[in-house]
C-alpha cells in the first residue's frame, strides 16, 4: 500500500466517525431510535413522521465515497402517515431509499447492497379519477407491509415492492423487482424475480 493510500484510507476512517456523530444528532431531531454501535459513513437523508427504530451495530453508508458504485450517492428513509420502519442487528445498508408509510421490517444481519429501492405503498391511487382533479384522494393508495428476514441479502439495484416477504438466509440478484413471497435459504433473481436455486 503506497504512502497515499495510507494517508486516504485514514482520512476516510477519521472523516467517517466524523459523519456518524453528525448523522447520529440528526437523527435523534429526526425522531429517530437507534442502539449502540450505529456507524454512518455520510449523511442520511430523514423524512419522518411515523417510528423509526435501529438496532446494535448498524451500518448504514450514505455517500459516494462510502461506497462509489452506488449513482444514489445517499441513503434516504422516508416514513410518512404514522408508518414504522424496523432495522435489525447488524445490518448494513448502502446508499438505499426506504419509504415506508405502513410497516418495514428489516430483520437481523441483513445486508442491503447500493442503489436498492425498498417501497410498502403504490405512492398514489391506481384509478385514475384518485390521482387528480376534484376526486383526488389519497385514501385509495393501496399500501402492504414488507418484511426482509434475518440473513437476507439484497443485491445492488433491487426494487422491493410492497407486500414482499424475503426469508431467512434468502439473496436477490443484482438488479430484481421483487414482489409477494420469497421463501427462506432461496436465490431468486430478475424482473420479475424469479426462483434461481436453494442454497445449500
Amino acid at each position: 500500500m503506497t504512502l497515499y493510500s495510507k494517508i486516504k484510507r485514514r482520512l476516510l476512517l477519521v472523516y467517517g466517525d466524523f459523519t456518524t456523530v453528525i448523522s447520529k444528532f440528526a437523527l435523534r431531531l429526526n425522531g429517530v431510535k437507534y442502539n449502540s454501535g450505529l456507524h454512518v459513513r455520510g449523511m442520511v437523508k430523514i423524512y419522518n413522521s411515523g417510528e423509526i427504530s435501529i438496532g446494535n451495530n448498524v451500518t448504514i453508508n450514505s455517500a459516494l465515497w462510502a461506497n462509489p458504485i452506488s449513482a444514489a450517492g445517499h441513503t434516504c428513509f422516508q416514513v410518512s402517515g404514522g408508518g414504522i420502519l424496523k432495522i435489525g442487528d447488524g445490518t448494513g445498508i448502502s446508499n438505499s431509499s426506504i419509504t415506508c408509510q405502513q410497516q418495514i421490517t428489516i430483520g437481523n444481519h441483513v445486508l442491503i447492497g447500493a442503489n436498492c429501492q425498498i417501497y410498502d405503498t403504490d405512492f398514489h391511487p391506481l384509478e385514475s379519477r384518485y390521482r387528480f382533479g376534484q376526486d383526488r384522494n389519497d385514501n385509495y393508495i393501496h399500501r402492504k407491509p414488507v418484511l426482509i428476514e434475518e440473513g437476507a441479502f439484497i443485491g445492488t439495484g433491487t426494487i422491493i415492492l410492497k407486500g414482499t416477504h424475503i426469508g431467512r438466509g434468502s439473496i436477490i440478484g443484482a438488479g430484481s423487482i421483487v414482489s409477494g413471497e420469497i421463501p427462506p435459504l432461496e436465490i431468486w433473481a430478475g424482473v420479475p424475480a424469479k426462483y434461481v436455486k436453494k442454497i445449500e
